[in-house]
């Protein structure tokens, strides 16, 4: 608590640290700019993407078609290329393994799946590389992504003081600049994953959860998980899911008692439920309209009761 009234004091007096919400994560991020591991994990995004060009020894099998990819989620120092063939898994496995093994290059782990194909990890100087190889519905799919050893910082001065940009959370990525220079760079959120400071999403990211999946009263919330803010399925195929974790110290059956009637309240109907003495409780709920399909799962731990809370959201089914 001491903690979150620091930063909260800090941000309002203009300082180095950034807030951003990720309803990916279910989690609010107070990301410390003038942190040397973050600045050190700094992209500059008028750099080259820091992954180059595929390595040379890890060639396209031949006759391969290259298709698209989408890289918009791909770790910022990730280089990833796909393709079909028309040739059988094993074949083109052999294939890159024979290439790679031709270019001394050092293999660092193989998985041989026979008939299936495989993966193989690979290494040189410079570069790490997985060459993936499995049977597609009508081709077989070839994976290949890279990355450099090593990626040296951006140069920074000590004294220069980073403003947020935006923060994309489909892609994971904070943008910052620094307004003495106008130069921008980039932070993953592997990098806001090991070294900022995060707690439970706040409740005003919050603000639009499904009236069902209340927080239990005075439960600690350990993560609140949610699709993007405002999305809707527009097509039968698309689902996105709420989940919440939280401790509680009130027993099980309390806690079995609030969201039975919680859901009864908001107009689901439940579908199943089952419990075991007072050390586990689990419901299925739906909506009326069968776009929610809710699950609550409440589990006694030593010190404190487990409540986890499921949505899966979609079109009328």
């Amino acid at each position: 608590m001491l903690l979150h009234a620091l930063l909260l004091s800090l941000l309002q007096a203009g300082s180095a640290v950034v807030k951003i919400d990720s309803r990916e994560q279910g989690r609010t991020f107070y990301v410390d700019t003038d942190r040397p591991e973050i600045r050190h994990a700094l992209r500059d995004v008028s750099a080259p993407a820091p992954a180059g060009p595929i390595p040379s020894w890890l060639p396209p099998y031949p006759g391969a078609i290259e298709r698209p990819h989408d890289g918009s989620k791909d770790p910022v120092d990730f280089g990833v290329v796909v393709y079909t063939a028309g040739a059988p898994a094993d074949v083109v496995f052999a294939h890159y393994d024979s290439v790679i093994q031709a270019a001394r290059v050092a293999v660092t782990y193989v998985n041989r799946e026979p008939g299936r194909g495989g993966a193989i990890d690979a290494e040189d100087a410079t570069h790490q590389a997985v060459v993936s190889v499995s049977p597609g519905p009508g081709a077989t799919a070839i994976s290949v992504n890279w990355r450099p050893k090593v990626i040296r910082p951006v140069p920074l001065a000590k004294s220069a003081r980073l403003a947020a940009v935006w923060y994309d959370d489909g892609r994971q990525i904070l943008r910052l600049r620094d307004p003495a220079t106008g130069m921008e760079y980039e932070l993953g959120m592997a990098a806001m994953l090991r070294f900022a400071h995060s707690e439970a999403l706040e409740p005003s990211a919050r603000t639009d959860f499904p009236p069902w999946l209340a927080f239990y009263p005075g439960a600690k919330v350990i993560v609140a998980n949610a699709p993007p803010a405002g999305w809707q399925p527009r097509v039968f195929t698309d689902m996105r899911s709420y989940k919440v974790d939280m401790e509680s110290t009130a027993s099980v059956a309390d806690v079995a008692a609030f969201y039975r009637e919680t859901m009864e309240r908001n107009g689901l109907t439940i579908v199943r439920e089952t419990k075991s003495q007072d050390w586990a409780y689990s419901l299925e709920a739906r909506s009326a309209d069968r776009m929610h399909q809710v699950y609550v799962n409440v589990l006694k731990r030593a010190q404190t009761t487990g409540i986890e809370l499921m949505d899966h959201y979609t079109l009328p089914r």
